[in-house]
């Protein structure tokens, strides 16, 4: 019986993501049977990231990055909101999870209300024989991971335990780090029960994780020469040399009493993130064949985040500065042009180049959790039916405190203090020395701020797959959430908190979804497929009243529609494609800029509103053209921009004025390309593998005065099978030595005209620089 599968999952904007499905439903016909799969997504390679070994890779659906790295754990997310909880902090793809998934667009927007691609993974439970996993993985660097998995019978009543442990020390590139000898270290732990019955089952489980993220970000200084070309700065290797104070001290302003104090990125306060979670989930099989799944999860939390944001277009030169501009060394004994020192500054005089950083630290603080999910499912006749069912609550303070600084120019940087020179010879006179930084800890006060937040939101979605006749399948589905928030906060920008705190209750507020999808089968191998998505969610900025507090509300609901439509042609094994052009839009963005000038000073703009809009086609295609190997491909042209984006900055009653309406946005490709290809050898117990994934050319800033030329990156590996149960991997991130710089530049959106910073030295990321991995993986 010949059967074909379409590949029909919903894709984002200019990237489709093939879904496969080998379970047929009613529309199977005499020769042939058509599948929808539009709930998850196939053949990404999620977990192989060139950023991080340990976190997914981001997807691109034709719109910025936002941060929010979206990931499911039996069926939850396994957090609210990652800022300041990064999802990585509370999850790890290890021995305790089995097999992983990606949820499609669609899937992501009906049932949890998300934009983008959610990974999907499940704890693994016990079944009626003891079974052990462990992996052992490690590095060129230096890094060294290991994680193990036990699970087995209690008894002959269903009943089962797992437990899990996993250990995590992370050297990233081998920078030499003088602060620490770790960019992270990671204890997880798991441990739980579970019971199988006739009808279904369900399961207890408690997760302990302790996490330390000691580097954030990967900045590194270069030469930008202009045309997207770039070069590294003599003595800095791109990727590899860390552009973090040296010492893991950074100064910052208290947000409520501004006092000047320094932090310890090494410390607790800075970087332990503790998370303790329990979840309870399972399933029931219904005598009518319906079928419930639920699963709740309670978490208590201490997070902490620091980031040290180089700005990227304010580092200057010796030759950029006047006799009044001087730094010295933070910390270090000397004087300054033979003096004493200046208003409590000693220090080694400094005159290379100088580097102003940000700094964003937000204190460990306890958050707490509670999400649940139900879901209803049944086939009645050629329509498969489900009802869900979530709630999440949430609360958590956020505490920002900030600084801006000067560092040195070099790998481990050191802190400057600066100090103005006023020469004072015409009055009789010599000179004058005064502190520009605090002399207490080297840096400039920036107001932090602070906001107590808790949401309940409880929705209710709906679904229906089904066909009509031989050659049409349709799925439609709404979502519909009620949601409650409590905020309290911080009403005066640019001031620090000292106490004058401010609460409001935002009571029912809506959020809606709609979703659609159709394929219509033209031929045994080829037809039409369509998708639409829209999801509107409730979002607020304040005004700022007369007596300049910002507390007036306003609502402001942010608005995702996506469209798209193309073509299926599945011929065998020898290919199956799918070609598709999207339309995704996002209106009702809140923005704020804030603006750094050369000397230091900062003006907040708030708020912003604009919109951002891509048109794209992709192509994409599996193919095994002869035994043992198998080859997918991915192409993407897409046009992703700014609209209606506007404002204007007022340094020294100076008036600029910014448009970035119609502007490629930065970090997004127009180009894309991914090539996977694989071969196995000896009765497929070794497998070679290679994978390229091709950016091309990406805008620097927002204005687009700043641009990289696109590049590759490349993975390759050998897996090979030494018995039933050893397997090892061999892996090399860049193997083709790809260096050089990538993302969006830190300060550089007001760049109106790049010719001025041809030769020169900016910050951006810096590409991951060839690393080689080595797994053992072990089952008994």
């Amino acid at each position: 019986m010949n059967r074909v599968v379409i590949l029909a999952g919903l894709l984002a904007m200019g990237l489709p993501v093939v879904a496969r499905s080998h379970e047929s439903n009613s529309a199977e016909t005499a020769d042939s049977t058509v599948v929808i799969s539009k709930k998850e997504e196939n053949n990404r390679n999620v977990m192989l990231s060139a950023e991080s070994a340990t976190m997914p890779r981001q997807l691109n659906i034709g719109l910025p990055f936002q941060g929010d790295i979206l990931i499911l754990e039996n069926d939850l997310p396994v957090v609210y909101s990652f800022w300041t909880q990064m999802p990585t902090t509370a999850w790890r793809y290890d021995n305790s999870i089995g097999p992983i998934g990606l949820m499609s667009f669609q899937e992501g927007a009906l049932t949890f209300g998300k934009v983008g691609y959610m990974v999907t993974s499940t704890d693994r439970q016990a079944g009626r024989k003891f079974k052990g996993y462990a992996s052992v993985y490690t590095t060129n660097y230096g890094t060294v991971r290991y994680d193990a998995n036990v699970s087995g019978p209690i008894g002959k009543k269903g009943w089962g335990y797992t437990l899990s442990g996993y250990q995590n020390f992370e050297r990233g590139s081998g920078a030499n780090l003088k602060y620490t000898t770790y960019t992270e270290e990671a204890t997880f732990i798991k441990a739980g029960i579970n019971k199988r019955y006739k009808s279904g089952s369900f399961a207890f489980l408690y997760k302990h994780a302790d996490v330390k993220p000691y580097v954030m970000g990967g900045y590194s200084p270069f030469v930008y020469k202009g045309n997207g070309e770039t070069e590294e700065v003599d003595g800095f290797r791109l990727g590899q040399d860390s552009y973090i104070l040296g010492s893991g001290l950074f100064p910052y302003f208290d947000y409520n009493t501004g006092e000047a104090k320094m932090g310890d990125i090494t410390s607790d306060d800075a970087s332990r993130n503790l998370t303790d979670a329990f979840y309870f989930n399972g399933e029931h099989r219904f005598k009518n064949k319906m079928k419930l799944t639920y699963s709740t999860m309670y978490m208590q939390s201490k997070a902490a985040l620091t980031l040290q944001y180089p700005l990227s277009i304010n580092i200057s030169e010796a030759s950029d500065r006047d006799a009044t501009e001087l730094y010295t060394i933070y910390g270090t004994q000397g004087s300054v042009d033979g003096t004493t020192g200046a208003y409590g500054y000693t220090g080694e005089a400094y005159d290379g180049s100088v580097q102003l950083v940000s700094t964003q630290y937000y204190p460990q603080v306890d958050i707490k959790t509670f999400t649940a999910r139900a879901e209803l499912s049944k086939k009645f006749k050629n329509h498969d039916l489900r009802g869900g069912f979530t709630y999440q609550y949430y609360s958590a303070p956020i505490i920002y405190n900030s600084a801006v600084y000067y560092q040195t120019v070099e790998p481990n940087p050191r802190l400057l203090n600066r100090i103005y020179a006023m020469d004072l010879s015409a009055y009789g006179m010599g000179t004058s020395y005064y502190p520009v930084t605090n002399p207490t800890n080297g840096g400039l006060a920036v107001a932090g701020t602070y906001s107590d937040n808790t949401y309940s939101k409880t929705a209710l979605y709906f679904s229906d797959d089904f066909s009509v006749g031989k050659r049409f399948n349709f799925g439609l589905g709404a979502r519909i959430e009620h949601e409650n928030d409590e905020v309290t906060r911080n009403i005066y920008p640019n001031e620090f908190v000292q106490d004058r705190l401010y609460t409001e209750k935002f009571k029912n507020k809506y959020n809606r979804v709609f979703i659609g999808n159709a394929v219509v089968k033209l031929t045994n191998e080829f037809g039409l497929l369509g998708d639409a998505t829209y999801n509107s969610w409730y979002n607020r900025y304040w005004e700022r009243g007369d007596d300049g507090a910002e507390n007036i509300a306003k609502d402001k609901n942010l608005v995702v529609t996506n469209f798209g439509g193309g073509i299926y042609w599945n011929h065998g094994k020898l290919f199956s494609l799918v070609s598709k052009i999207t339309r995704i839009k996002k209106q009702n963005n809140i923005a704020e800029e804030t603006i750094t000038n050369a000397a230091g000073e900062s003006e907040r703009v708030y708020p912003i509103f604009y919109d951002i809009e891509t048109m794209g086609w992709s192509t994409d295609i599996i193919s095994e053209p002869f035994k043992n190997f198998n080859l997918h491909l991915l192409f993407t042209l897409q046009n992703p921009k700014y609209k209606n984006y506007a404002y204007s900055t007022h340094f020294n009653n100076s008036v600029q004025n910014y448009d970035y309406s119609n502007k490629v946005i930065p970090d997004l490709s127009k180009v894309l390309a991914e090539i996977d290809g694989s071969y196995f050898l000896f009765n497929r117990d070794v497998r070679l593998w290679a994978s390229f994934r091709y950016f091309g050319e990406q805008q620097a800033n927002k204005t687009n005065t700043i641009f990289y030329n696109g590049w590759w990156e490349n993975f390759g590996g050998v897996d090979y099978n030494v018995s039933r149960n050893v397997t090892l991997k061999f892996q090399v991130v860049n193997f083709l030595n790809q260096r050089g710089v990538k993302g969006a530049l830190v300060g550089g959106d007001q760049i109106t005209d790049a010719s001025s910073y041809i030769g020169r030295k900016i910050v951006a990321s810096g590409i991951r620089p060839r690393t080689f991995e080595l797994t053992a993986n072990f089952k008994f």
